[in-house]
């Protein structure tokens, strides 16, 4: 099983609580080549952290590219079955939060996961009657793929960072 992390469990860690200058040894747990094919995310998480700057910005260009997974024809597929659902009339979403879904790195998220049976990883949290984002755990949830927090992740691999 695969854990597919979702940008904000990038940004948000190194802005609010795994700075790079306070917890190195986070970041070095997450490329350690023990973790390979079970940590990982999609390259269009990759395309929005490389539009920041910093230095989540450089760890992410040194990651191995193994790390950042493509689209398969099979989540391709899921995208569509994603979509119509997003779509479907018996959704509450407006236009403008199916076309933004449609275009994000979610959509690739949660396809890949469905594809892989793999764990989707965000800090987002459901909003079922939301009008104006589709949000990944409602997602998730429509096409039964398991959706966790970062800390539940990190938990469920093992993590052990060692203050000195």
């Amino acid at each position: 099983m695969i854990y597919l992390l979702d940008a904000n469990a990038f940004m948000e860690a190194a802005r609010l609580y795994y700075g790079f200058d306070m917890t190195p040894g986070f970041w070095e747990w997450l490329q350690d080549p023990t973790l390979s094919g079970r940590v990982g995310s999609v390259t269009a998480v990759r395309d929005e952290i490389l539009n920041g700057d910093g230095e989540l910005v450089r760890w992410a260009r040194a990651l191995p590219q193994e790390f950042w997974l493509a689209d398969s024809y099979e989540s391709i597929a899921n995208m569509s079955r994603l979509a119509a659902w997003a779509s479907d009339s018996e959704r509450t979403y407006g236009q403008a939060a199916v076309s933004e879904f449609m275009s994000s790195a979610d959509l690739k998220l949660i396809a890949l996961a469905m594809a892989k049976g793999g764990v989707v990883v965000t800090r987002e949290v459901p909003a079922p009657r939301s009008k104006k984002k589709v949000k990944i755990p409602d997602a998730c949830a429509a096409f039964a793929v398991r959706c966790v927090t970062p800390f539940d992740a990190y938990r469920l691999l093992g993590m052990k960072l060692i203050m000195a």
